[in-house]
C-alpha cells in the first residue's frame, strides 16, 4: 500500500504541477493581450506585461484551482489506464474505495496549500493592480456607478472617484444627529494623503441643522483642511476591493456588523465559507472522478471518461458560480449556497462508487 500510495502521490502532484502552470501561462498571456492598450497607454513596455501576469496570477488562480485538481486527477488516472496499471492496482485488491483513500491525503494537501497561498497573494496583487488602474481594475474601483460608502467618527462618507493610489475624489460627508437626521453636508473635490494624513481640497459646506425649509447657501472654504480618519490608501484599497479579492482575515472583519466595506458583509461571510470549504468541494470532485476512470479494457484510453470527467468538472464550477452569484447578492443564504453543489456532487459520487464497486 506504501508503494501505491506513494506512486499515485508523486504522479498527482506532478500532474497537478504541470497543469496549473499551463493553466496560468495561458489564460495569463490571454489576460495580458487583451489588455495590451493599458498595459502599453503609460508608456509601459515588454517587462509590464510579465508584471501583470504576475499581478493577476493569484487571481487567476483562485478561480482556477479546484478545476485543476480534478484535471490533475483525471490526468492521473488515465496514465494508470494507458500504461495498463490500473488493472495492476485492481488486481492487488486496490478497489475503488481504497483508490480514494490513497488519492485523498494529497487531494486535501494540495487544496490546503492552495487557498494558504491564495490567501497570503490575492489582497496584495490586487491592491497593487488597484493602484495600477489597469483593466477591470478601472471599474472595479471607485467611480460614480461604483461608490464607496464608509461611516467614520459617525459621519457617512460618500467617495465617487480614485483619481489614483493616494487621492480621492468628489467626496461627500453627511454629519448626523444622535437620531440619525443629517446636520450639515461637506463637499470636497479631492482628498490626498501626504504622511499621515488626508489634505481635503475644493471644500464646500452646508448647515442644514434646524433650517425648517429655508433655503441656505453652501459656503466655500478657500484653505485645504486635514480630515482626521483612522483611513489611509491601504485600507481604502480594502473596502474597494471585491469580497473574494480579500484574505480571510479582512473577509472576516468585514463580515462583521458594522465592519462591512463596498459589499453588504453577508457577501463578505460566503466568500470566507466559500474559500474554507474548497478541500471539501476538491475531495467530492475526487469521489466523481474516481469511479468515473474505472476503465480496463484492453482498448481502453481513458479518453472518453476523461471528457465525461471534464464535463462534471465544469458542471459543478457552473453550478457554484450560480450559487454565489445568488448568495452575493443576497437571495440567497450562505449555508444552502455552499452546500447545493458539494451535497448534489457527493451524491453523484457515491452512487457512482457504488454502481463501480458493483461491476
Amino acid at each position: 500500500m506504501r508503494l501505491f500510495f506513494s506512486y499515485l502521490t508523486k504522479s498527482f502532484f506532478g500532474i497537478w504541477v504541470t497543469t496549473v502552470f499551463g493553466f496560468l501561462v495561458l489564460i495569463g498571456l490571454l489576460d495580458s493581450l487583451a489588455n495590451a492598450g493599458d498595459i502599453l497607454a503609460d508608456g509601459g513596455g515588454f517587462i509590464d506585461t510579465f508584471k501583470y501576469m504576475g499581478l493577476r496570477a493569484p487571481v487567476i488562480f483562485d478561480r482556477i484551482f479546484v478545476f485543476t485538481i480534478v484535471v490533475a486527477i483525471l490526468l492521473t488516472f488515465v496514465k494508470l489506464i494507458r500504461q495498463h496499471e490500473l488493472v495492476a492496482l485492481l488486481g492487488f485488491g486496490i478497489s475503488v474505495p481504497k483508490q480514494l483513500l490513497l488519492m485523498t491525503p494529497v487531494v486535501l494537501a494540495t487544496a490546503f496549500t492552495s487557498i494558504t497561498i491564495i490567501d497570503y497573494t490575492i489582497a496584495p496583487a490586487v491592491r497593487a493592480l488597484q493602484s495600477w488602474g489597469i483593466g477591470e481594475y478601472k471599474v472595479k474601483n471607485i467611480t460614480e456607478e461604483n461608490p464607496l460608502w464608509l461611516e467614520d467618527k459617525g459621519r457617512i462618507v460618500r467617495a465617487s472617484q480614485r483619481i489614483d493610489y493616494n487621492t480621492l475624489g468628489e467626496l461627500e460627508f453627511f454629519t448626523r444627529t444622535e437620531t440619525g437626521d443629517v446636520d450639515s453636508i461637506m463637499w470636497a473635490d479631492r482628498a490626498t494623503f501626504e504622511g499621515d494624513n488626508w489634505t481635503l481640497e475644493g471644500i464646500k459646506t452646508l448647515d442644514i441643522k434646524d433650517a425648517d425649509g429655508e433655503r441656505r447657501i453652501a459656503k466655500t472654504e478657500i484653505n485645504p483642511r486635514l480630515w482626521e480618519t483612522r483611513q489611509d490608501p491601504k485600507s481604502i484599497a480594502r473596502l474597494a476591493a471585491d469580497p473574494r479579492d480579500l484574505s480571510m482575515s479582512e473577509m472576516r472583519n468585514f463580515s462583521k456588523r458594522g465592519n462591512s466595506g463596498s459589499k453588504p458583509r453577508f457577501a463578505y461571510t460566503f466568500w470566507q465559507t466559500h474559500r474554507i470549504t474548497r478541500p471539501l468541494a476538491a475531495w467530492v470532485l475526487l469521489l466523481v472522478a474516481v469511479p468515473l476512470m474505472q476503465k480496463t479494457g484492453r482498448q481502453d484510453t481513458g479518453d472518453k471518461a476523461l471528457i465525461i470527467g471534464l464535463g462534471m468538472g465544469f458542471l459543478f464550477l457552473i453550478l457554484d458560480g450560480a450559487m454565489a452569484t445568488f448568495a452575493a447578492s443576497g437571495g440567497m443564504a450562505v449555508p444552502v449556497a455552499i452546500a447545493i453543489p458539494i451535497v448534489l456532487y457527493a451524491i453523484i459520487g457515491t452512487w457512482l462508487c457504488l454502481k463501480a464497486e458493483s461491476l
